[in-house]
């Protein structure tokens, strides 16, 4: 019965611990609520979910546990006092886990529609457990120290700076130098979510290690600081803890693992569309129709004679596409509808139109006048093809007198022009053939 009251967070309220738990269900879930206006849900999205979507609400989480730990333990409390025998690391440590449990169980609540769209509208693959482990130890470990904070400063001041300093820290690992902080807390950055990848195992094995070490020390260092600095009592688990987690940062840091490895064998769906093929990673397949009709459009406004080939990048074992092919990311899920090219077929009108016509363009060294020729090519492509708003926004302001006759071409008239410089275009020197 013990036990389960300090589950509950006992001498607390009980209802304390649970509520926090609910409002990190409903963080989860606003965090993720784009997710379910996805064009299909894949297990990769949801899987990243697990830990990706704990920046802002995995902030707010710290700083709760650094209020609820600085009003568990407050400086009229009687374990306030400096010669405490029966406190020390392990009842801040009881109490932290207590708290983590139900913010685990929130987070894991919030994260529930995803996984029901994922059931229904999945095509390929499952929920990744790595994934899991890396979300509940990042839980654990935000939860730990935040708690341990509080109830090492005492005051519910700290609470807001907590949380703003966890913001920082989870956003180191955006820039490729601080990528390794993502092995010792959830929120990683650089996690695709394509399902072609999945967590690297070993990664999250470092981080449960890594979770279980910040965990303890954050403990031991609470314990310190409420025992007044006392080395006696405190000092040796206190540097004992400080100098695994630091030996952890230093592996982090010189071992520089791939966070994500090829999620083998990839599958694939093909399907022949007016000569050419499109084949998209089978978790994609959803969006198959829809770029089957956008190909059979743009090779019908002109982009016959080069276009043969689009390839999902989720597939594909090579990085720069073959002659007449273009390859496609797509994203299921933007973050906003109002952008352009936030639908799938818009994704793939633009992408492939690009590919073909500005391929050789993008090469370092090409001429500024060849390159906007290449555009009014690009732009007119896209128009014929019906996407207009496209066109209009990444087309030229003002095509170049030579480049205007391109803008008044017909489909038919497209395609014979296409047909006769395919080469010209490959290596962007359009302008060449309409001095």
């Amino acid at each position: 019965m013990n036990r389960l009251r300090l589950l509950f967070g006992w001498p607390g309220p009980l209802w304390v611990f649970p509520a926090a738990g609910a409002l990190l269900a409903i963080g989860s879930f606003l965090a993720t609520r784009d997710v379910l206006g996805s064009d299909y849900v894949t297990w990769s999205t949801v899987a990243t979910s697990w830990h990706e979507s704990l920046w802002i609400p995995g902030s707010l989480l710290t700083g709760v546990a650094a209020a609820l730990g600085a009003t568990y333990f407050p400086r009229a409390s009687p374990v306030a006092a400096a010669l405490r025998p029966r406190v020390d690391s392990g009842l801040f440590l009881v109490h932290g886990l207590a708290l983590a449990v139900w913010l685990c169980l929130g987070h894991a609540l919030g994260l529930v529609p995803i996984h029901l769209a994922a059931a229904r509208q999945a095509t390929a693959g499952a929920l990744a457990i790595q994934d899991v482990v890396v979300g509940l130890a990042g839980v654990t470990t935000l939860a730990v120290i935040g708690f341990c904070v509080g109830a090492a400063v005492r005051h519910w001041v700290i609470a807001p700076a907590v949380a703003l300093l966890a913001f920082a820290v989870m956003g180191l690992p955006h820039e490729p130098i601080f990528m390794p902080i993502g092995l010792l807390l959830p929120v990683r950055q650089w996690t695709p979510s394509s399902p072609r990848f999945e967590t690297n195992p070993a990664t999250a094995v470092f981080a449960l290690v890594a979770s279980i070490a910040i965990c303890l020390l954050a403990a031991s260092l609470a314990s310190w600081a409420a025992s007044r600095g006392s080395v006696r009592r405190q000092g040796r688990p206190t540097l004992t803890w400080l100098a695994v987690l630091g030996a952890l940062t230093a592996i982090a840091f010189v071992w520089r693992p791939a966070l994500t490895v090829v999620d083998r064998p990839v599958p694939r769906v093909c399907q022949q569309v007016d000569g050419a093929e499109v084949c998209l990673h089978v978790a994609n397949q959803p969006a198959m129709a829809g770029t089957v009709e956008v190909v059979a459009r743009l090779r019908a406004a002109g982009l016959a004679p080069m276009l043969h080939q689009v390839t999902d990048v989720a597939v594909s074992e090579h990085d720069t596409p073959g002659t007449g092919e273009a390859l496609v990311s797509l994203d299921p899920s933007p973050r906003d509808r109002r952008f352009l090219a936030a639908t799938i077929p818009d994704q793939v009108a633009l992408q492939v139109s690009e590919a073909i016509t500005l391929g050789g363009c993008l090469q370092p060294g090409q001429a500024t006048k060849n390159y906007d020729t290449a555009t009014v090519l690009y732009a007119r492509v896209l128009q014929l093809a019906g996407f207009e708003d496209l066109a209009g926004a990444f087309g030229p302001a003002e095509p170049s007198p030579e480049a205007r006759e391109l803008t008044a071409m017909s489909a038919e008239q497209l395609g014979a022009f296409v047909q006769v410089n395919q080469e010209l275009i490959r290596s962007c020197r359009l302008s060449a053939a309409l001095r």
